[in-house]
Protein backbone atom coordinates (compact mmCIF):
# COMPACT_ATOMS: atom_id res chain seq x y z
CA UNK A 1 0.00 0.00 0.00
CA UNK A 2 2.82 2.38 0.86
CA UNK A 3 4.63 1.50 -2.35
CA UNK A 4 1.47 2.24 -4.33
CA UNK A 5 1.04 5.62 -2.64
CA UNK A 6 4.67 6.47 -3.29
CA UNK A 7 4.24 5.62 -6.97
CA UNK A 8 1.15 7.88 -7.24
CA UNK A 9 3.02 10.70 -5.44
CA UNK A 10 5.98 10.30 -7.76
CA UNK A 11 3.75 10.49 -10.84
CA UNK A 12 2.00 13.66 -9.56
CA UNK A 13 5.30 15.37 -8.74
CA UNK A 14 6.71 14.38 -12.10
CA UNK A 15 3.69 15.79 -13.94
CA UNK A 16 3.85 19.01 -11.92
CA UNK A 17 7.53 19.43 -12.84
CA UNK A 18 6.72 18.93 -16.51
CA UNK A 19 3.94 21.56 -16.31
CA UNK A 20 6.29 24.01 -14.63
CA UNK A 21 8.93 23.47 -17.29
CA UNK A 22 6.41 23.85 -20.12
CA UNK A 23 5.00 27.01 -18.55
CA UNK A 24 8.51 28.46 -18.23
CA UNK A 25 9.29 27.66 -21.88
CA UNK A 26 6.04 29.25 -23.09
CA UNK A 27 6.72 32.36 -21.00
CA UNK A 28 10.27 32.56 -22.34
CA UNK A 29 9.04 32.32 -25.94
CA UNK A 30 6.46 35.02 -25.31
CA UNK A 31 9.03 37.40 -23.82
CA UNK A 32 11.43 36.72 -26.70
CA UNK A 33 8.73 37.51 -29.27
CA UNK A 34 7.75 40.66 -27.40
CA UNK A 35 11.35 41.89 -27.25
CA UNK A 36 12.01 41.12 -30.91
CA UNK A 37 8.86 42.95 -31.98
CA UNK A 38 9.86 45.96 -29.91
CA UNK A 39 13.37 46.11 -31.35
CA UNK A 40 12.31 45.67 -34.97
CA UNK A 41 9.25 47.90 -35.00
CA UNK A 42 9.14 50.70 -37.54
CA UNK A 43 9.47 53.79 -35.39
CA UNK A 44 10.13 56.68 -37.75
CA UNK A 45 10.21 59.17 -34.90
CA UNK A 46 13.39 57.69 -33.49
CA UNK A 47 15.43 55.87 -36.16
CA UNK A 48 18.29 53.76 -34.91
CA UNK A 49 21.70 54.62 -36.31
CA UNK A 50 23.91 51.56 -36.68
CA UNK A 51 27.49 51.84 -37.98
CA UNK A 52 28.28 50.43 -41.41
CA UNK A 53 30.24 47.15 -41.30
CA UNK A 54 34.00 47.57 -41.25
CA UNK A 55 34.36 45.89 -44.65
CA UNK A 56 32.32 48.58 -46.46
CA UNK A 57 34.60 49.94 -49.18
CA UNK A 58 34.54 53.38 -50.75
CA UNK A 59 33.30 51.91 -54.02
CA UNK A 60 31.05 49.24 -52.54
CA UNK A 61 27.30 49.35 -52.18
CA UNK A 62 26.12 51.09 -49.04
CA UNK A 63 23.97 48.67 -47.07
CA UNK A 64 22.94 50.68 -44.05
CA UNK A 65 19.77 50.91 -41.99
CA UNK A 66 19.78 54.70 -41.94
CA UNK A 67 19.53 56.97 -44.97
CA UNK A 68 19.44 60.59 -43.78
CA UNK A 69 16.78 62.95 -45.13
CA UNK A 70 16.20 66.65 -44.69
CA UNK A 71 14.13 65.80 -41.61
CA UNK A 72 16.60 63.41 -39.98
CA UNK A 73 20.05 64.66 -40.96
CA UNK A 74 20.34 66.37 -37.57
CA UNK A 75 20.88 62.90 -36.08
CA UNK A 76 24.29 62.81 -37.75
CA UNK A 77 25.73 65.11 -35.13
CA UNK A 78 29.41 64.19 -35.50
CA UNK A 79 31.82 64.24 -38.42
CA UNK A 80 32.30 60.50 -37.99
CA UNK A 81 28.56 59.87 -38.36
CA UNK A 82 28.46 61.99 -41.51
CA UNK A 83 31.18 59.81 -42.99
CA UNK A 84 29.39 56.62 -42.00
CA UNK A 85 26.08 57.49 -43.58
CA UNK A 86 26.45 60.34 -46.04
CA UNK A 87 29.95 61.13 -47.30
CA UNK A 88 32.91 59.03 -48.39
CA UNK A 89 36.22 60.87 -48.57
CA UNK A 90 38.90 59.43 -50.82
CA UNK A 91 41.49 60.84 -48.40
CA UNK A 92 39.73 60.63 -45.02
CA UNK A 93 42.88 61.52 -43.14
CA UNK A 94 42.81 64.95 -44.81
CA UNK A 95 39.07 65.52 -44.46
CA UNK A 96 37.84 68.39 -42.30
CA UNK A 97 34.36 69.02 -40.88
CA UNK A 98 34.42 72.40 -42.61
CA UNK A 99 34.50 70.59 -45.98
CA UNK A 100 30.89 69.55 -45.45
CA UNK A 101 29.32 72.09 -43.11
CA UNK A 102 25.74 70.85 -43.22
CA UNK A 103 23.86 73.99 -42.10
CA UNK A 104 25.59 76.20 -44.66
CA UNK A 105 25.17 73.61 -47.44
CA UNK A 106 21.45 73.31 -46.72
CA UNK A 107 21.13 77.11 -46.85
CA UNK A 108 22.40 77.20 -50.45
CA UNK A 109 19.58 77.94 -52.90
CA UNK A 110 19.81 75.28 -55.60
CA UNK A 111 16.62 76.28 -57.40
CA UNK A 112 16.38 77.43 -61.01
CA UNK A 113 13.76 79.97 -62.04
CA UNK A 114 13.23 79.10 -65.72
CA UNK A 115 13.51 75.37 -66.32
CA UNK A 116 10.60 74.95 -68.71
CA UNK A 117 10.43 78.19 -70.69
CA UNK A 118 11.67 76.63 -73.94
CA UNK A 119 15.27 77.80 -73.74
CA UNK A 120 18.01 75.20 -73.14
CA UNK A 121 18.27 74.79 -69.38
CA UNK A 122 20.33 71.64 -68.75
CA UNK A 123 23.47 70.33 -70.41
CA UNK A 124 24.32 66.62 -70.29
CA UNK A 125 27.79 65.51 -71.36
CA UNK A 126 30.23 62.66 -70.79
CA UNK A 127 33.91 63.22 -70.08
CA UNK A 128 34.30 59.42 -70.39
CA UNK A 129 31.97 58.54 -73.25
CA UNK A 130 33.26 55.00 -73.74
CA UNK A 131 32.15 53.68 -70.37
CA UNK A 132 29.88 50.68 -70.98
CA UNK A 133 28.01 47.99 -69.05
CA UNK A 134 28.21 44.24 -68.54
CA UNK A 135 25.95 43.42 -71.50
CA UNK A 136 26.79 46.36 -73.76
CA UNK A 137 27.15 45.42 -77.42
CA UNK A 138 30.50 46.46 -78.90
CA UNK A 139 30.20 49.56 -81.04
CA UNK A 140 26.61 50.35 -79.99
CA UNK A 141 26.62 53.87 -78.55
CA UNK A 142 23.15 53.36 -77.12
CA UNK A 143 24.57 50.71 -74.80
CA UNK A 144 27.13 53.07 -73.26
CA UNK A 145 26.82 55.90 -70.77
CA UNK A 146 25.99 58.13 -73.75
CA UNK A 147 22.89 56.03 -74.44
CA UNK A 148 21.93 56.37 -70.78
CA UNK A 149 22.29 60.14 -71.19
CA UNK A 150 19.91 59.97 -74.17
CA UNK A 151 17.28 58.41 -71.91
CA UNK A 152 17.70 61.11 -69.25
CA UNK A 153 17.46 63.86 -71.88
CA UNK A 154 14.26 62.35 -73.31
CA UNK A 155 12.63 62.02 -69.89
CA UNK A 156 13.47 65.61 -68.95
CA UNK A 157 12.04 66.84 -72.26
CA UNK A 158 8.96 64.59 -72.51
CA UNK A 159 7.89 64.39 -68.87
CA UNK A 160 9.01 67.77 -67.54
CA UNK A 161 9.06 70.03 -70.59
CA UNK A 162 12.73 70.93 -70.10
CA UNK A 163 14.91 71.72 -73.09
CA UNK A 164 18.13 69.74 -72.80
CA UNK A 165 21.37 69.91 -74.75
CA UNK A 166 23.03 66.50 -74.86
CA UNK A 167 26.67 66.68 -75.89
CA UNK A 168 27.70 63.26 -77.20
CA UNK A 169 31.34 64.23 -77.71
CA UNK A 170 34.01 61.56 -77.23
CA UNK A 171 36.63 63.25 -75.08
CA UNK A 172 38.24 59.98 -74.02
CA UNK A 173 39.08 58.98 -77.60
CA UNK A 174 42.31 59.95 -79.37
CA UNK A 175 42.94 58.74 -82.94
CA UNK A 176 40.37 55.99 -82.49
CA UNK A 177 41.84 54.73 -79.21
CA UNK A 178 40.34 55.01 -75.75
CA UNK A 179 42.57 57.46 -73.87
CA UNK A 180 41.35 58.54 -70.47
CA UNK A 181 44.40 60.62 -69.70
CA UNK A 182 43.72 64.22 -70.66
CA UNK A 183 40.00 63.69 -71.22
CA UNK A 184 39.04 66.48 -68.81
CA UNK A 185 41.38 68.85 -70.63
CA UNK A 186 39.80 67.91 -73.96
CA UNK A 187 36.28 68.23 -72.56
CA UNK A 188 36.70 71.70 -71.10
CA UNK A 189 36.90 73.89 -74.24
CA UNK A 190 34.08 71.99 -75.95
CA UNK A 191 31.70 72.28 -73.01
CA UNK A 192 32.59 75.94 -72.40
CA UNK A 193 31.78 76.62 -76.05
CA UNK A 194 28.34 75.02 -75.61
CA UNK A 195 27.70 77.11 -72.49
CA UNK A 196 28.69 80.24 -74.40
CA UNK A 197 26.35 79.29 -77.25
CA UNK A 198 23.46 78.61 -74.86
CA UNK A 199 23.76 81.12 -71.98
CA UNK A 200 20.35 80.02 -70.67
CA UNK A 201 21.83 76.71 -69.47
CA UNK A 202 21.81 76.78 -65.69
CA UNK A 203 22.86 73.24 -64.77
CA UNK A 204 25.37 70.74 -66.14
CA UNK A 205 25.48 66.97 -65.65
CA UNK A 206 28.66 65.01 -66.35
CA UNK A 207 27.43 61.40 -66.47
CA UNK A 208 29.79 58.50 -65.80
CA UNK A 209 29.71 54.80 -65.05
CA UNK A 210 31.71 53.52 -62.08
CA UNK A 211 34.25 50.71 -62.08
CA UNK A 212 34.06 48.06 -59.34
CA UNK A 213 35.27 44.47 -58.76
CA UNK A 214 33.53 41.85 -60.89
CA UNK A 215 31.72 40.31 -57.93
CA UNK A 216 30.12 43.58 -56.82
CA UNK A 217 26.57 44.48 -57.86
CA UNK A 218 25.11 47.97 -57.49
CA UNK A 219 21.40 47.41 -58.01
CA UNK A 220 18.25 48.56 -56.22
CA UNK A 221 14.61 47.63 -56.67
CA UNK A 222 12.50 50.66 -57.56
CA UNK A 223 8.90 49.98 -58.44
CA UNK A 224 9.73 46.35 -59.11
CA UNK A 225 12.40 47.28 -61.67
CA UNK A 226 16.11 46.44 -61.28
CA UNK A 227 17.74 49.85 -61.08
CA UNK A 228 21.42 50.77 -61.08
CA UNK A 229 22.43 52.69 -58.00
CA UNK A 230 23.88 56.16 -58.46
CA UNK A 231 26.68 58.01 -56.72
CA UNK A 232 27.35 61.74 -56.74
CA UNK A 233 31.02 62.71 -56.93
CA UNK A 234 32.38 66.03 -55.75
CA UNK A 235 35.81 67.60 -55.80
CA UNK A 236 37.40 69.86 -53.23
CA UNK A 237 39.60 71.44 -55.92
CA UNK A 238 42.70 71.44 -53.76
CA UNK A 239 45.04 72.10 -56.69
CA UNK A 240 42.90 73.96 -59.26
CA UNK A 241 40.65 76.96 -58.76
CA UNK A 242 36.92 76.40 -58.47
CA UNK A 243 34.65 79.15 -57.16
CA UNK A 244 31.71 76.72 -56.94
CA UNK A 245 33.05 74.03 -54.60
CA UNK A 246 30.51 74.62 -51.85
CA UNK A 247 27.61 75.14 -54.25
CA UNK A 248 28.25 71.90 -56.10
CA UNK A 249 28.55 69.95 -52.85
CA UNK A 250 25.33 71.60 -51.68
CA UNK A 251 23.53 70.47 -54.83
CA UNK A 252 24.74 66.88 -54.40
CA UNK A 253 23.75 66.92 -50.73
CA UNK A 254 20.26 68.26 -51.37
CA UNK A 255 19.68 65.72 -54.15
CA UNK A 256 21.00 62.94 -51.93
CA UNK A 257 18.63 63.84 -49.10
CA UNK A 258 15.67 63.86 -51.49
CA UNK A 259 16.69 60.48 -52.88
CA UNK A 260 16.92 59.08 -49.36
CA UNK A 261 13.41 60.36 -48.70
CA UNK A 262 11.81 59.00 -51.88
CA UNK A 263 14.05 56.07 -52.86
CA UNK A 264 16.19 55.04 -49.88
CA UNK A 265 19.12 52.93 -51.02
CA UNK A 266 19.08 54.25 -54.59
CA UNK A 267 22.10 56.46 -53.94
CA UNK A 268 25.45 55.45 -52.50
CA UNK A 269 27.34 57.84 -50.24
CA UNK A 270 28.56 61.06 -51.86
CA UNK A 271 32.15 60.45 -52.92
CA UNK A 272 34.45 63.42 -52.26
CA UNK A 273 37.88 63.65 -53.87
CA UNK A 274 40.54 66.37 -53.80
CA UNK A 275 40.20 67.18 -57.52
CA UNK A 276 38.15 69.65 -59.57
CA UNK A 277 36.78 67.44 -62.36
CA UNK A 278 34.10 69.17 -64.48
CA UNK A 279 32.45 70.92 -61.55
CA UNK A 280 33.75 74.44 -62.08
CA UNK A 281 31.86 75.75 -65.10
CA UNK A 282 28.47 76.39 -63.46
CA UNK A 283 27.33 76.81 -59.85
CA UNK A 284 24.89 73.96 -60.44
CA UNK A 285 27.22 71.27 -61.73
CA UNK A 286 26.72 67.57 -61.12
CA UNK A 287 29.01 64.60 -61.65
CA UNK A 288 27.12 61.33 -61.21
CA UNK A 289 28.17 57.71 -61.57
CA UNK A 290 25.30 55.57 -62.90
CA UNK A 291 25.82 51.96 -61.90
CA UNK A 292 29.09 50.23 -62.66
CA UNK A 293 30.77 47.85 -65.08
CA UNK A 294 28.79 45.02 -63.47
CA UNK A 295 25.43 46.73 -64.10
CA UNK A 296 23.32 45.99 -67.17
CA UNK A 297 22.23 48.54 -69.74
CA UNK A 298 18.62 48.07 -68.63
CA UNK A 299 19.49 48.74 -64.97
CA UNK A 300 21.34 51.93 -65.90
CA UNK A 301 18.51 53.23 -68.08
CA UNK A 302 15.94 52.34 -65.41
CA UNK A 303 17.77 54.73 -63.07
CA UNK A 304 17.04 57.73 -65.26
CA UNK A 305 13.39 58.09 -64.23
CA UNK A 306 14.11 58.45 -60.50
CA UNK A 307 17.20 60.56 -61.21
CA UNK A 308 15.19 62.96 -63.39
CA UNK A 309 12.53 63.24 -60.69
CA UNK A 310 15.13 64.06 -58.05
CA UNK A 311 16.96 66.52 -60.31
CA UNK A 312 13.83 68.47 -61.21
CA UNK A 313 12.55 68.31 -57.63
CA UNK A 314 15.76 69.81 -56.30
CA UNK A 315 16.11 72.49 -58.98
CA UNK A 316 12.52 73.64 -58.51
CA UNK A 317 12.41 73.53 -54.72
CA UNK A 318 12.22 77.14 -53.62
Amino acid sequence: MINGWMNIKYIIIKNINICVILTFIILLLYLTTLFTTSVNRDDTTCPTIIPIPDNDSTQGPLIAPFYPTIESIHLLDTFEMLQLHLFCFEEPEKAEPSDVDIPSLLDVDCSVSCLGNGDPAILIFHTHSQEAYSDSRPGVVGDTIVGVGDVLADILADDYGITVVHDRGQYDMVDGTVTREGSYDRMQPAVLAILEKYPSISATIDMHRDGVPDDMRLVADIGGMPTARVMFVNGLSQTLDNPYVNRTIALSLQMQLMINELYPGFARRIYIKPYRYSLFMKPKSILVEVGANTSTVEEAKNAMGPLAEILVGTLTRG
